[in-house]
C-alpha cells in the first residue's frame, strides 16, 4: 500500500498520467485503465459515463499531461466496432429500446461514419485545454 501511494503522489507531482493502451482492448479495459491511471490519483471510481469523464479530467488542480503509451492500439480497439457496442448497451438501457435516440449513430457507426469512442475520448480531453495536454505515444 505504501508503494501505491508513493505512486500516486509522484504522479500528481509530476503531473503526468500514462494511459498503457497494451493493457486493454476493449472500453471496460479503458475504464479500468483510466481508473487505474487517473482517477485513483484524484479520488473516485469512473464508471465509463462519458459525461462523467469530462468531469474527472477538470479536477487535478494544476496542468497535467496525459500520456497515452500505444495510442495507435486503442484507436483501433475502441474504434467503430466498440462503438457499436456502446450506442447497442445505450439502446438496450433505454425504455423503451424501440424509442432511443441511439439507433441514427448506431447506423452511422456500421457504416464507420461519424466519431468513435476513441474520438469521444480525445475530444474530451482536449477541450480540458489548457489543463490538460495530451501526448499519444504510438510506441512504434
Amino acid at each position: 500500500m505504501l508503494l501505491e501511494s508513493t505512486a500516486t503522489a509522484s504522479a500528481m507531482a509530476e503531473g503526468v498520467f500514462e494511459i498503457d493502451g497494451e493493457s486493454f482492448d476493449d472500453f471496460d479495459g479503458f475504464i479500468r485503465e483510466f481508473n487505474r491511471a487517473f482517477v485513483a490519483h484524484v479520488a473516485g471510481q469512473w464508471n465509463g459515463n462519458l459525461d462523467a469523464f469530462h468531469d474527472y479530467l477538470s479536477w487535478p488542480p494544476a496542468p497535467y499531461i496525459i500520456r497515452w503509451r500505444k495510442s495507435w492500439k486503442s484507436r483501433r480497439d475502441l474504434g467503430y466496432e466498440a462503438t457499436i457496442v456502446w450506442y447497442l448497451k445505450h439502446i438496450l438501457d433505454s425504455t423503451p429500446p424501440s424509442k432511443s435516440t441511439w439507433w441514427e449513430p448506431l447506423e452511422a457507426a456500421r457504416r464507420h461514419e461519424g466519431p468513435t469512442l476513441f474520438d469521444w475520448l480525445l475530444e474530451s480531453i482536449a477541450e480540458n485545454a489548457p489543463q490538460a495536454t495530451l501526448e499519444l505515444d504510438d510506441g512504434l
